[in-house]
This record gives structure tokens, sequence and C-alpha cells, in this order.
């Protein structure tokens, strides 16, 4: 049986120290990093770019990375992490992908509940495994194409388990921590460098993700409706804009910034870190206006489909729906009685005193029947 969550029964102090260490296990990693020199194989002193990572610029310009640790050279490999070039298969992949995922998810959110759930795990399951791929991979890397297919693959098999009825509140849960992470994403990438571009605080941007989904997940706990609705809105914004942006700026915009937000390979410190991010105006008007208009898009959904997200109500659902929205009966039955009491009141009944006097056919007839059956009788 799944159970079933309800905010209102968790204590509010409870909840406030499950933030505290929620917030001290972003923080702490970041706070924790060493910042000093050390001195390389071949005796130059190295500054220091970022943990593990030490660069080291020689006089013909070359950059050349050394390890923090051993202090041999890190060799140094591409990172494009499967966003492809220009308009190749595998950018033009990601533009039909960004666009096929989040229209329906804007727009129809709420309403197709079992692709919404779907698209939750798909997309779950494909943000984590490309994340943990180009962090993971040496200076050979994979190519664009096959990295491309892996990943589709991955939000392919999550797609579908998540289209079953088990992995219903599971996938409403997923969703609304993507609607935050989607938020908090769009957020960092609004500044140049990020929103904290220091090095040395990089930790900040990702605390600012961090709460936005803790937040956004406890939304869903706390009212299953609205945290839906955001969720929905959220995540499809952020898809639809991906989508406009590679197609208007290609890898230069949005997808530059997520890599240099999520990519911290050692490997990739020169074609990623050193490389930098600089949205062009585009990129920051398409994600300041993407996420202006999700709370129209959740609010629009809200009063278009009035139906709980599951399409019927049960005893398990998160949250149900607010008791002042107006919602469909469950069966026929109901229905059949409020008609019923409609027509009652429309025609009450006839008061006693307002009869008619007269005997009707019916009363004859008895009357006449026993008058004969007495009568027998007596004889």
């Amino acid at each position: 049986m799944v159970a079933c969550f309800r905010f209102r029964l968790l204590s509010s102090q409870f909840l406030y120290y499950l933030s505290c260490a929620f917030l001290a296990a972003l923080v702490i990693p970041g706070a924790s990093a060493k910042y000093d020199t050390i001195v390389a194989s071949n005796g130059e002193i190295l500054q220091r770019l970022q943990d593990p990572n030490v660069a080291f610029i020689d006089s013909n310009g070359t950059i050349i990375v050394y390890s923090l640790t051993t202090g041999e050279e890190i060799p140094q490999g591409l990172a494009s992490d499967g966003s492809g070039s220009g308009f190749d298969a595998c950018a033009l992949a990601w533009i039909v992908f960004s666009f096929t995922v989040g229209l329906p998810l804007l727009f129809l959110g709420v309403r197709g509940w079992r692709f919404t759930t779907a698209a939750a795990i798909g997309l779950a399951a494909a943000l984590t495994s490309w994340a943990v791929f180009v962090n993971t991979l040496d200076n050979l890397g994979v190519s664009d194409v096959a990295l491309t297919i892996f990943v589709l693959s991955l939000f392919g098999c999550g797609f579908l388990l998540g289209s079953l009825e088990l992995s219903r509140v599971l996938g409403i849960q997923i969703l609304g921590v993507l609607g935050g992470l989607a938020l908090g994403i769009r957020i960092v990438l609004l500044g140049s460098g990020l929103l904290i571009s220091d090095p040395s605080i990089f930790f900040v941007n990702w605390l600012i993700i961090g709460l936005c989904g803790f937040i956004c997940s406890i939304l869903v706990l706390w009212k299953q409706r609205f945290g839906v609705l955001n969720g929905c809105a959220s995540t499809g914004s952020f898809l639809c804009a991906l989508g406009v942006d590679l197609v208007i700026n290609q890898q230069s915009g949005m997808s530059r910034g997520l890599r240099y937000l999520m990519d911290r390979n050692r490997y990739h410190v020169v074609g990623n870190v050193f490389s930098g991010y600089s949205p062009p105006m585009t990129t920051v008007i398409i994600l300041a206006v993407s996420i202006a208009v999700t709370p129209a898009f959740a609010f629009a959904q809200h009063k278009v489909f009035k139906r709980p997200f599951w399409g019927v109500t049960t005893q398990c659902d998160l949250e149900s729906l607010n008791p002042h929205d107006e919602e469909l009966p469950r069966n026929e039955e109901p229905a059949a009685t409020v008609t019923s009491s409609r027509v009652s009141s429309a025609m009450p009944e006839t008061p006693i005193s307002e009869k008619s006097l007269l005997p009707s056919d019916d009363e004859k007839k008895l009357k006449s029947c026993t008058t004969t059956n007495f009568s027998m009788s007596h004889d």
C-alpha cells in the first residue's frame, strides 16, 4: 500500500532541523575546500584554480592543468558533453526533445497525468545519468552521438516506468523537485559566470538551486495540486526556453551555462572552466521571460482543468483538491440524487389541506369490495 503523506502532520520543529541539515549538507563540501599553492613536478609554483585542479600558462600561451595532490599534468579532453555543434544531429535531437516534453507539460501537465509522471521520472533519470557521465569521463571521452543516445535511452526507460500507476506517488514527488530545480538553475544562469561568479564560493550557486528544489518538494507534500501545477509549469517553461535558446544561440547560451554549472570534470578544465560562461542578451531575456510566465501557466492550468491530477479522487492522494474547488461526481448515483432533489424542490408536495376531497377511482373500488365482503359475512 502506498503511504499517504501530509505536511500538516509534521511538526514545525522537525522541519526546522531537517532544513538545517539539508542546508549544512550543501555548504560543508564548499566550505571545506582548500585554497593554496603547490609545487608541481617541474618545480614551477602554480596558482590553484579549483579543487582539485591547478592551472599554469607557459610562455607559449598553452594552458596546462596539474593535479593538486600529485603535481602531475592532467590531460585535457573535449567538453562538448553531448551537446553537439551548430545544428548537427545531436543538437537537433535536443531541440526536438525539449519541445516534445516541454510543451505538453507547460500547457496540459496537470491534465495529462500519466504523461506528466512518466516525463518527470524520465527527466530525473536523464539529468542524473548525464551529470554522472560528464563528470566521470576521462580525457578520451565518448562521442556526442553515443552520449546523446545513451541519455535519451535512459529517459525512455524512466518514461515507461513513470507511466505505470505504481509510480504515481514517486512521479508526483519528483515532479515537484524538478520544478524547483528548474527555477533555481534559471536564476543561477542569469548572471555572467553564473549568479555567484567567485570560484571560492561556487557552492552558493548550488545552495540556491538545492533550496529551490527543497521548497518545491515541501509544497507537493503540503498542497499537492499547487505543487503539481508549479512542477508542470516550471519544468515545461524551462524545457521550452532551452529549445528556443538552442535554436537562437546554439551551444553558446543555456547549453553553455548548463555545462559550466554541472561539468566539474578535471579533464574538462580547459574546455569548460577557462572558457567561462557569458550568456548573450537573448539568453538572459529568454531565461527571464520563462521564469515570469511560469505562474501564469500554472494558474491557467488550475482554472481550465478542475479534475484531480490522477483523474479520480483516491484515498491515498498526497493532497486532495481544495474543498471549495468544483469537483465532478464520481459515479452516476450522486448525480441522480442531485437531480431528484432539484425536481422535488421545484415541485413541492401538495399539502393535505389542498388535496381534493372527492374519492379517487381506487378508493371507490376498495370501498365497494369491503361492502360486498361485509354483506356476505352477515348472510
